[in-house]
């Protein structure tokens, strides 16, 4: 049983616009030295995937440049490897795609060329750490022509859509739900599933045919009743980056060592761009509590309960609390700055004030100076 990878690195970007206006979605920093992509090329590596595509759309320029031949996730390979597929859309000439049935609908021909029995189709915004091996297990014993993986919980943003599976007993689908999320536990779509490499080519082809463009609501709440599709409960840490919210939650996450631990297992390593850089130099008097501190930085004043990347000269007497710094940020001598999302290369000079809320932080878009 074999698989090939397709990952779609730009369908949620407009949940973060501040910090996707320059960039997609999965070139997104997270956790000091990652970027979202890393996540799901890692799992599905770590899966022995050796096939994968990734679809972009818009700004795809960082995520290209971070991805390069794949030689970090050891996608570099004269057969299969890593492709990084251009936006194109059939349905509108020339125009970007809309949905994920309608992203797939320029790539048809390299999935005819692959042999592989499955693919294995992905968003870029879930944080986790996933063993497609077991689900694809779980997909051939079911003989379904599609696996949905979801988790078992309770949406968090209500404003946003989300898509929520009603699952009988023996794991089949019964029907799927597609827009606001009502006040309960559900099963939530993580947004990944395993799919007939043959019936999926059959499914773009009438797409093309009929005009569909969405994956989730042309064929998986469509089309519940008439193919075999199961759903896998995936019970390890997930997280959805849907949301300035999310990403500011997941970062402070990674502060928990339990929640680190599942991540960033030994056995199943999150791999990532490598970049040499010099050791974070601390002043004597500062203070540093739970905190993630990347290489490459200049503390000279107090952090607490915050991620820093690479890069980053936080300024002396500066104070920096419940904060997600990124690569390259420059903060003022006595700045004071708390729960906020500080993107690259921005400048906040000194004694300035910015301050957020633990459920709707401060976001500086990238390059801009305060």
């Amino acid at each position: 049983m074999t698989a090939v990878g397709i990952i779609f690195s730009e369908i949620h970007d407009h949940n973060l616009p501040e910090i996707t206006k320059k960039r997609t979605l999965g070139s997104v920093p997270f956790g000091g030295r990652y970027r979202l992509i890393d996540f799901v090329l890692s799992n599905m590596v770590n899966s022995g995937i050796t096939s994968v595509g990734v679809i972009a759309r818009n700004n795809y320029h960082s995520l290209m440049s971070h991805l390069g031949s794949g030689k970090e996730w050891d996608l570099s390979r004269k057969f299969g490897g890593l492709t990084v597929f251009p936006p194109y859309s059939l349905s509108s000439g020339a125009g970007l795609y809309s949905g994920r049935l309608d992203a797939m609908k320029s790539i048809l021909s390299t999935l005819e060329k692959v042999s592989d029995d499955y693919v294995v189709l992905a968003d870029c915004d879930t944080v986790c750490n996933m063993d497609y091996t077991d689900i694809i297990k779980y997909h051939a014993d079911k003989d379904a022509d599609i696996t949905v993986i979801y988790q078992r919980k309770q949406v968090a943003d209500k404003r946003l859509n989300s898509t929520i599976y009603e699952i009988g007993e023996d794991g089949r689908v019964n029907s799927a739900f597609v827009g606001i999320a009502p006040d309960r536990e559900d099963n939530v779509s993580l947004g990944m599933w395993i799919v007939n490499r043959n019936l999926l080519i059959t499914l773009i082809r009438e797409a093309i045919a009929v005009g569909r463009l969405s994956f989730e609501k042309d064929i998986i709440a469509k089309r519940a009743g008439s193919l075999k599709i199961y759903g896998y409960n995936f019970e390890g840490y997930a997280v959805k980056i849907d949301s300035n919210s999310s990403l500011f939650q997941a970062n402070m996450d990674l502060l928990d060592s339990s929640i680190r631990n599942e991540i960033f297992k030994k056995n199943n390593p999150i791999y990532t761009r490598v970049r040499d850089e010099a050791p974070t130099r601390y002043a004597s008097d500062v203070t540093v509590k739970n905190s993630l501190i990347a290489n490459g930085s200049v503390v000279l004043g107090d952090v607490e309960n915050s991620v820093i990347s690479r890069g980053v000269h936080i300024g002396k007497g500066a104070k920096v609390k419940n904060c997600v710094i990124m690569q390259g940020a420059v903060i003022g001598d006595n700045a004071n700055i708390s729960y906020a999302i500080i993107d690259k290369h921005c400048v906040i000079k000194d004694g300035r004030v910015l301050s957020g809320h633990e459920t709707y932080p401060f976001v500086l878009a990238k390059d801009t100076i305060v």
